[in-house]
């Protein structure tokens, strides 16, 4: 999913460079619920980091400039914080370094955490950093100090007893997570055919009960269906998505998904034909159990991707479909 960088930067993180962070400095976009910016001598205060840190990822998330200084307008109500300019840091600050603190000084670690590091450029090694925080799956996360954080517009502030305890309480709820693995990929004059596994992993506190699925694939033709993606649990609904390939599933009562560490259940597998080799491929689910919100994602590849996973399967690995990348377990 597209992350909060990606969101105020209007550009992929792997691609950032000095001009983008001047360019969106320029914008003089406030100080927000999802928006801070912090000096760059911020960096060494991980205390101070912990606790923006970790309101952010109690709250909605956001993205933390660490190196840019701010600018107060207005008082009171009206107060208003804007970057000023950016702060360059020492070319011995590392994005290992702010991320091993942070993973020392937050409780329980935040997982999707990332941290991009910018490099001014032109012959110089200094740096700013660009923390891009999600809004956490198992909160409440606490900071270094005992306490628990959260965001009210541009500020962080404590969060009362109630409020940690019904964070508490949600922790208790399942969260599944589903997983396409690529087992076969063929390619025969220039046709593309892969099949894929679909599979659930439940990394919430709670057995997931009642489970459904539904996915439509884009540019993809559906050949065939195995195992519980074919059975009477498994409809197609491509006469309701505008006669795009679809598929919804229904775990029904009878199937619960345990939160068992590293357990992995496979519901199917269904053999794709690719239509267009030169546009891109995307696979969007919608994915909800009992007590668990509604989750929807999306996946967007290519053939080259194919290509690649293709060398990954002949040489004995295992890859899995992420949102535009491929990572891979041995067997």
């Amino acid at each position: 999913m597209m992350g909060f960088i990606e969101l105020f930067l209007k550009k992929d993180a792997k691609n950032i460079i000095k001009n983008d962070v001047v360019i969106f400095v320029s914008r003089r976009i406030e100080e927000n619920l999802n928006l801070d910016y912090k000096h760059i001598k911020a960096f060494f205060n991980y205390d101070k980091l912990s606790r923006d840190v970790s309101a952010f990822t109690n709250s909605e998330g956001g993205l933390l400039v660490l190196g840019v200084n701010e600018e107060k307008i207005g008082k009171g109500k009206k107060l208003r914080i804007l970057p000023k300019e950016i702060t360059w840091g020492d070319e011995t600050l590392s994005k290992e370094q702010l991320e091993d603190n942070l993973i020392a000084k937050i409780h329980p670690r935040i997982n999707g955490l990332r941290i991009v590091p910018v490099r001014e450029g032109n012959g110089s090694l200094r740096v700013i950093f660009l923390v891009d925080i999600p809004q956490s799956d198992n909160p409440p996360h606490m900071a270094s100090d005992n306490r628990y954080y959260k965001r009210l517009n541009f500020r962080k502030v404590s969060m009362e007893h109630y409020e940690v305890s019904d964070f508490f309480g949600k922790r208790r709820r399942p969260f599944l997570l589903l997983i396409l693995q690529l087992l076969e990929i063929q390619i025969k004059d220039s046709i593309y055919q892969f099949r894929v596994r679909f599979s659930l992993q439940n990394v919430g506190k709670a057995i997931a009960k009642y489970v459904q699925i539904s996915a439509s694939f884009y540019n993809l033709e559906i050949i065939s269906t195995y195992g519980a993606l074919r059975s009477e649990s498994a409809d197609r609904l491509d006469h309701l998505r505008g006669g795009i390939p679809s598929i919804q599933y229904n775990a029904g009562e009878r199937f619960l998904y345990y939160p068992t560490v590293g357990l992995i259940t496979s519901i199917g597998e269904i053999t794709f034909k690719v239509l267009d080799n030169k546009n891109h491929i995307k696979i969007r689910y919608h994915l909800i159990a009992e007590d668990m919100e509604l989750f929807i994602d999306e996946i967007n590849f290519t053939t080259s991707k194919l290509d690649d996973a293709k060398k990954m399967i002949d040489q004995g690995q295992s890859p899995f479909l992420k949102n535009f990348q491929l990572s891979y377990s041995p067997e």
